[in-house]
């Protein structure tokens, strides 16, 4: 089982978090956001009308199931998602 930490960059254009492989993975992440600001995260076209809202320093773990991709976009500014990642 291996374990991958990383961050990448929210902003108001959704943006992929993580790509799972056949096997698919646990993931938790959180989000350096500004107070009053959310991260909305789900599927590819992934809006900050439908998304599963994140706020700031919440950690959130899921199971995402094989060939799945988790995606981030914000409705204003931008902030850093960090990931870690147990396949």
């Amino acid at each position: 089982m291996a374990l991958v930490a990383g961050q990448m960059t929210a902003s108001t254009t959704a943006a992929l978090i993580h790509q799972t492989d056949a096997d698919g993975c646990t993931i938790s992440i959180s989000c350096d956001i500004s107070a009053g600001q959310h991260v909305r995260i789900g599927p590819l076209g992934v809006t900050t009308a439908d998304g599963f809202i994140l706020d700031g320093q919440n950690i959130l773990s899921i199971k995402l199931p094989p060939a799945a991709a988790l995606y981030a976009v914000t409705a204003t500014g931008s902030c850093t998602v960090s990931k870690l990642v147990s396949d």
